[in-house]
């Protein structure tokens, strides 16, 4: 059933709030600005192919965690993915509702693709939990900087059904990720994953191509969507998480079929952290 409260009383917003009723009222206009959705059409080469995307907006509010304050914008686009996340540390144009960086020639940027049973329900043969608070850390730090998150593009995007039968596969047959993935995938095709929606919110957001980009990822492929589109990625920031007996070997697998680097180091027939 519907639940129903009373409107606080306005003069005890005023007071907790510290401002004056206009002034409450005049917030109030700005947050339910921020509720209506505003799209843009968004042209992004990805693959050499040119397409145009409707990049919306809808909505956008503040997360306290234990990093700091993020801005976390909800965004729709029209592509197979369908929703993004960007989690933001930056100043906020209140006009225009997008982020105001500082360093104008660099922006550090995380793509972090949906993991519902790692950074949701604690799996311990993945990483993406650690490797996600590892950034927010990280741009805590700086101050600065932005993540992307696509939830529905879990299982390096062939989906949770595709991924939870390789984590059945894993247990039963003890292979790791890239293995378990093969034996199910359609063509071998493993990495299904697109990049055009994290450049349409780049632009979304008026973020200029003689911004340069730092990637935090251990992956060197994710920059070639960048480079179709007028931006260069200028360097990358490793988002490297110690290996555990549970995540050692599908790490290793990542290292060795997926071009990721720097995730374990092999000395004398042992795997060690960098």
């Amino acid at each position: 059933m519907p639940v129903t409260v009373a409107a606080p009383d306005m003069k005890e917003v005023c007071r907790k709030a510290k401002m004056r009723l206009e002034e409450v009222n005049s917030f109030l206009d700005l947050v339910k600005h921020a509720m209506e959705p505003f799209s843009q059409r968004i042209g992004v080469i990805e693959s050499g192919v040119l397409r145009y995307y409707a990049v919306e907006r809808r909505g956008l509010g503040i997360l306290k965690t234990r990093f700091g304050k993020f801005w976390h914008y909800s965004f729709a686009i029209d592509d197979q993915w369908g929703e993004y996340s960007a989690i933001v540390k930056a100043e906020l144009d209140e006009e225009l509702l997008i982020p105001v960086f500082r360093n104008k020639k660099r922006l550090v940027l995380r793509t972090d693709s949906g993991c519902e049973t790692g950074q949701v329900f604690g799996d311990k043969t993945c990483e993406c939990s650690p490797q996600l608070k590892k950034t927010m850390k990280l741009l805590s730090t700086l101050d600065e900087g932005m993540i992307i998150s696509i939830p529905r593009q879990d299982g390096r995007g062939m989906g949770l059904t595709f991924k939870l039968a390789t984590l059945w596969i894993q247990q039963k047959f003890h292979v790791d990720t890239v293995k378990s993935a093969a034996l199910l995938a359609p063509g071998g095709v493993i990495d299904v994953r697109t990049y055009s929606g994290v450049v349409g919110i780049l632009r979304f957001f008026g973020i200029p191509e003689t911004c340069k980009i730092n990637l935090a990822t251990n992956n060197p492929e994710k920059a070639a969507i960048f480079g179709e589109n007028g931006y260069t990625v200028n360097g990358h920031t490793p988002i490297v998480i110690k290996p555990t007996r549970d995540t050692r070997a599908h790490l290793r697998a990542k290292q060795e079929h997926l071009g990721h680097k720097g995730l374990v180091k092999e000395r004398k027939g042992k795997d060690e952290h960098k």
